[in-house]
């Protein structure tokens, strides 16, 4: 049976085994797991079911990861990404004030377009067409994004109506947690300790009981009481989708998950063999598909899954393991509760210091209208707190600056093309 697993997955060729896989699917998992309960909060803004959007997310994880490992053989982790359950409630719910019905058929009709698009490989020849600068800048910018979701998470890093942003009182009990065990995964990591970012976890929560931030003492274990589920299998309302606004929110939701998809597997993948992507961002668009089938946000590549994917996993494997423990999380609800946000943002820090590295260090710093667009691009996807917004911005600037100096053959059709729809994607979103 092993043998036929290692074959299957092709994990001897892809130069990984059997433990590594396991152990970097150990890690996506804890890794990712707090968005179950994250998703539901922030859904539940909606009107939605606190309890059915937690089981939506548990069913929706676990099948897009089992998907994601038997197609596309590759270890991505898929889960409700942070930006996506945002544009769900603030944008389609709050500006848009469609009802989460509503929301939940833009969705449908999104992950459908989705796998149209890289079906009949339109988002190959996308990448075939954007310039190797704009693909070192988006995993770049993906990688400064992680390391600010992880300060921002942890609490370091607070709004300040002065400074926008400014430092935190770093001795309080959150942002201090993350700080101890930031120090301890970059010691287990840099002396290339086994499973050290599993370790990093653990060393953690013992500091955040510790500190007070994870609290043992009102810990109980009880399951989901599903009476208290309401229906959320197949909850569409199409009743606007002759409307302007609706292709407006479908049109901008498209936008968001093909770049920030796109942006983060090139990264996380290391490639930009449009052959590998192609399963791979299928298996992402079926997912956003069944997201809105079982009452959920769309989903995204998971920034977490790099935790995995940095500590060795390279195979299917992994992201299929990930979706069988998700399958038994109904059952470790109580216990994931106990994992704190700034734990995983120590890892979140670590994993994004090693995108940037490998990837900005490629960026031509010698052409000025090679390197600003990927400097804005970057700056953009922290700031807008969106990578989709990041991109925009780097690609518009991109064929500005190339056609401005004179270099037009340096800007293929599409990227004039994308540059374009970006315009009407900022035009439209603010109108």
């Amino acid at each position: 049976m092993m043998i036929g697993i290692q074959q299957f997955f092709q994990i001897q060729e892809k130069g990984s085994n059997l433990k590594t896989e396991i152990e970097a699917s150990v890690t996506s998992f804890v890794s990712v797991v707090y968005i179950v309960a994250v998703n539901a909060l922030i859904l539940s803004q909606t009107g939605m079911s606190y309890n059915s959007v937690m089981i939506a997310t548990i069913l929706t994880t676990a099948l897009s990861n089992m998907l994601m490992g038997l197609y596309a053989k590759l270890p991505l982790i898929l889960a409700p990404g942070m930006s996506d359950n945002a544009f769900f409630t603030y944008i389609l719910v709050g500006a848009f004030a469609f009802t989460w019905q509503e929301s939940l058929s833009i969705v449908l009709i999104v992950g459908i377009l989705f796998f149209l698009l890289t079906y009949f490989n339109i988002t190959g020849k996308l990448l075939l067409a954007i310039p190797g600068t704009m693909i070192k800048g988006m995993s770049a910018g993906v990688g400064f994004f992680l390391i600010f979701l992880g300060l921002k998470n942890s609490e370091i890093i607070v709004s300040s109506p002065g400074t926008i942003v400014a430092l935190n009182n770093i001795f309080q009990p959150v942002p201090l947690t993350m700080l101890l065990t930031l120090l301890i995964g970059l010691v287990l990591f840099i002396r290339n300790v086994r499973g050290n970012f599993l370790l990093t976890i653990i060393f953690g929560v013992i500091v955040s009981i510790v500190l007070g931030v994870t609290d043992i003492g009102s810990f109980s274990y009880s399951l989901i009481d599903t009476n208290s589920l309401e229906p959320f299998l197949f909850q569409f309302d199409f009743s606007n989708v002759f409307t302007v606004n609706y292709w407006i929110a479908v049109f901008s939701l498209l936008i968001l998950v093909v770049f920030q998809n796109l942006g983060t597997q090139i990264s996380f993948l290391n490639s930009e063999d449009p052959t590998i992507l192609k399963k791979t961002l299928e298996s992402n668009a079926l997912s956003v598909v069944l997201a809105s089938v079982l009452g959920c946000s769309s989903t995204c590549t998971s920034a977490e899954g790099a935790t995995g994917i940095t500590v060795g996993g390279k195979s299917g494997l992994t992201s299929f393991l990930v979706g069988i423990y998700f399958l038994f999380t109904i059952l470790l609800i109580p216990f994931i509760a106990l994992i704190p946000l700034a734990v995983i943002s120590a890892l979140l820090v670590i994993v994004g210091a090693l995108l940037i590295a490998g990837n900005l260090k490629d960026i031509d710093f010698t052409d000025f209208t090679e390197y600003f667009p990927a400097v804005i691009m970057v700056l953009m996807m922290v700031l807008t707190f969106n990578i989709a917004d990041g991109i925009g911005w780097g690609f518009t600037f991109y064929t500005f600056l190339k056609v401005c100096s004179g270099k037009h053959a340096a800007v293929s059709k599409i990227m004039y093309v994308l540059s374009g729809v970006f315009v009407a994607y900022f035009v439209l979103k603010f109108i």
